[in-house]
């Protein structure tokens, strides 16, 4: 049986590789933010030291992919801040 290089789920990526911004797209500007989510919006964009508007679109575009596949909704702000940083510090690599 060959194994799979990647975890597949519907609208969400889980390789080995960092995503790239060219992962994103921007169809989230409809997405409710709940209070928390602003707030950890906030505190990412304070202790990653990127700008909050780029914290908040991945962010958005997390959160969705999240919510599409997610049956139980009470951790989504804590495993989308964990990705988010994840991806943060990522794309903030200087490339080899």
């Amino acid at each position: 049986m060959a194994r799979k290089s990647a975890f597949e789920h519907p609208g969400f990526r889980v390789t080995r590789e960092p995503m790239m911004k060219e992962d994103f797209i921007a169809t989230t500007d409809r997405l409710p933010l709940a209070s928390e989510d602003l707030y950890a919006i906030d505190q990412l964009a304070q202790k990653t030291g990127q700008p909050a508007e780029k914290v908040k679109r991945i962010y958005a575009v997390v959160l969705a992919r999240l919510r599409s596949g997610a049956r139980i909704q009470n951790f989504l702000t804590l495993l989308t801040s964990k990705k988010v940083r994840d991806i943060l510090r990522e794309t903030g690599k200087p490339r080899a």
